[in-house]
């Protein structure tokens, strides 16, 4: 067998699929990449046995033929050839590489009856998304994932699927971030499933919006879920729920409205917040006719910090601390020039919109909640 791509299209592919080696793992096949040549294509997988991959690309190939190659080793070589076509032969086992430029290796694969065969997902339901639609959610969701891994289900991402709407929450109990938008699928059964955060995270980055690629095909099972498209095929075990039930930690009663410049309160927290406590990274907020005062004293370090800003506000006077970490994460991610804040007591959870003038102008239901940090008396 013998092949011929260019060192550009390779390495691409082989950047694709190596997230999925796991780093560690009892199983030494787990570590190797499976190519697979055909007449006209290629193909590279790979698996740590809860997240699967397989790129493709079409390729001047004779022969057909599948190895198993440590991926770490081949992943090096390719990425320091020079530009250009690379030759690749396969001699029992034995993967050759070359390019014009005069180098030459041999690396010794293994047999591919070793290598776990992807999931086969019987498909109990099909749809098809607009990429950019799906990063979006992703985008607003994913970064309220729990880190501890006691909470299975809140280390995923739950996914809500009706017939002519679908949306993304993500919580970890501090923060949470939801984005639901109008798509009309043949689901006919309202349904959820709770998604990897890793392979959800992953497609953010592979899938570009602004390529030929608009759309991408999901299929799903009771353990599985499958994205793919003519050049990636992804599988991933879904975590086992059941997800909190997250509309139960939405406050509904929020007298407390302001209107404020995005870009002005978020370059305000991260001018104040560099003097904040490097614990706890408490920014206090007082709320007051038409003005907001973000506020820091740290009594560690001797400084303080403050800033003014105009605003959309009427009422009494309200005070409410935040992890200023958390704060500018959500504003980051919100890509309105003005936002909505709705609060209650000092206590109580904080919810974050992007603010809209005209209605028909929100395209999709976008929620971040936060919840505050108590302020310690200053005196």
């Amino acid at each position: 067998m013998e092949c011929k791509i260019l060192k550009s299209d390779l390495y691409e592919l082989i950047q694709k699929a190596y997230p999925f080696i796991p780093v560690k793992s009892s199983l030494q096949i787990l570590s190797n990449f499976k190519l697979s040549f055909y007449n006209e294509k290629i193909e590279i997988a790979a698996t740590d046995l809860d997240h699967s991959i397989v790129v493709s690309a079409k390729v001047q190939c004779s022969g057909v033929k599948e190895i198993t190659i440590n991926a770490k080793k081949i992943f090096e070589i390719i990425r320091e050839l020079p530009d250009g076509e690379v030759f690749l032969r396969d001699d029992d086992n034995v993967l050759s590489i070359e390019s014009k430029n005069g180098f030459s290796c041999k690396i010794a694969g293994t047999n591919t009856n070793d290598f776990p065969q992807l999931p086969n997902v019987e498909q109990k339901n099909s749809f098809s998304i607009n990429t950019e639609s799906l990063r979006g959610m992703i985008i607003k969701s994913s970064f309220a994932v729990s880190k501890d891994e006691s909470r299975k289900s809140l280390c995923g991402i739950l996914w809500n699927i009706e017939k002519d709407k679908m949306g993304m929450v993500a919580t970890d109990g501090h923060r949470l971030g939801s984005s639901f938008f109008s798509n009309s699928t043949d689901i006919n059964e309202k349904h959820s499933m709770i998604v990897s955060a890793k392979t959800l995270l992953y497609l953010v980055r592979v899938l570009d919006p602004e390529t030929s690629e608009k759309a991408i095909t999901i299929s799903e099972d009771e353990k599985y879920v499958v994205f793919s498209n003519e050049k990636i095929k992804i599988c991933s075990k879904l975590i086992e729920g059941p997800y909190p039930d997250f509309e139960k930690a939405i406050p509904k009663n929020n007298p407390k409205i302001a209107i404020i410049e995005k870009n002005k309160f978020l370059e305000a927290f991260k001018r104040v917040s560099i003097l904040s406590n490097q614990k706890t990274h408490l920014v206090k907020c007082q709320f007051k006719e038409n003005e907001v005062e973000v506020s820091v004293i740290n009594r560690d370090i001797g400084g303080e910090a403050r800033e003014i800003i105009p605003l959309e506000y009427s009422g009494e006077s309200h005070v409410i601390g935040f992890n200023s970490l958390y704060i500018i994460e959500i504003l980051n991610i919100i890509n309105q020039p003005k936002i909505r804040i709705e609060m209650n007591t000092q206590i109580s959870a904080c919810l974050l919109f992007p603010h809209f003038d005209k209605k028909e102008d929100e395209k999709t239901n976008d929620t971040f909640l936060i919840m505050p940090l108590r302020i310690m008396e200053e005196n």
